[in-house]
């Protein structure tokens, strides 16, 4: 196997694990808006609806390992080419802060949310855990779609 099919490879491998966490993302926003559609008028529909979204982590987890071991195996390939370039540096930051804000905020307002609907906490204080989970869910989106656009573009 030459060195350019094991770049292809890795490339796909690294293309199909930010697709991944961007797709768990959208599934997981997608499902905390039915959660919170249905909570309003079915506490006990909207609880099952949100029990849906527990394999989100995962597939972010598996999508981000795939993206980070892929994108070592290219940057080793190429002896790091990219590495200079102002396009991959602000796109690696990105990552970073996605995948640090899918575990710091996004694993925090989840498990608080969890704690306040077991306490079965007041309305206001659910509001407030829904803005941030919808502020969170906006971010993420946002850099996915920069990140993309980044790896498109490539720009200097």
């Amino acid at each position: 196997m030459t060195t350019m099919t094991i770049y292809h490879i890795a490339l796909i491998i690294h293309i199909t694990g930010l697709a991944v966490m961007a797709g768990a993302t959208i599934q997981d926003f997608s499902v905390s808006a039915q959660f919170w559609k249905y909570f309003a008028t079915d506490r006990t529909r909207g609880l099952a609806i949100r029990e849906a979204r527990a394999r989100s982590p995962l597939f972010f987890a598996v999508g981000g390992l795939c993206l980070i071991l892929s994108g070592v195996t290219m940057m080793f390939l190429t002896k790091g080419v990219y590495g200079e370039q102002v396009w991959f540096r602000i796109k690696f930051a990105l990552v970073l802060i996605v995948i640090v804000n899918g575990i710091i905020v996004g694993r925090l307002q989840k498990g608080r949310l969890g704690k306040m609907l077991e306490q079965q906490a007041p309305e206001s204080s659910l509001l407030k855990v829904k803005n941030l989970i919808g502020r969170f869910h906006f971010a993420q989106l946002l850099l996915f779609l920069t990140i993309f656009c980044l790896s498109v573009f490539k720009f200097n």
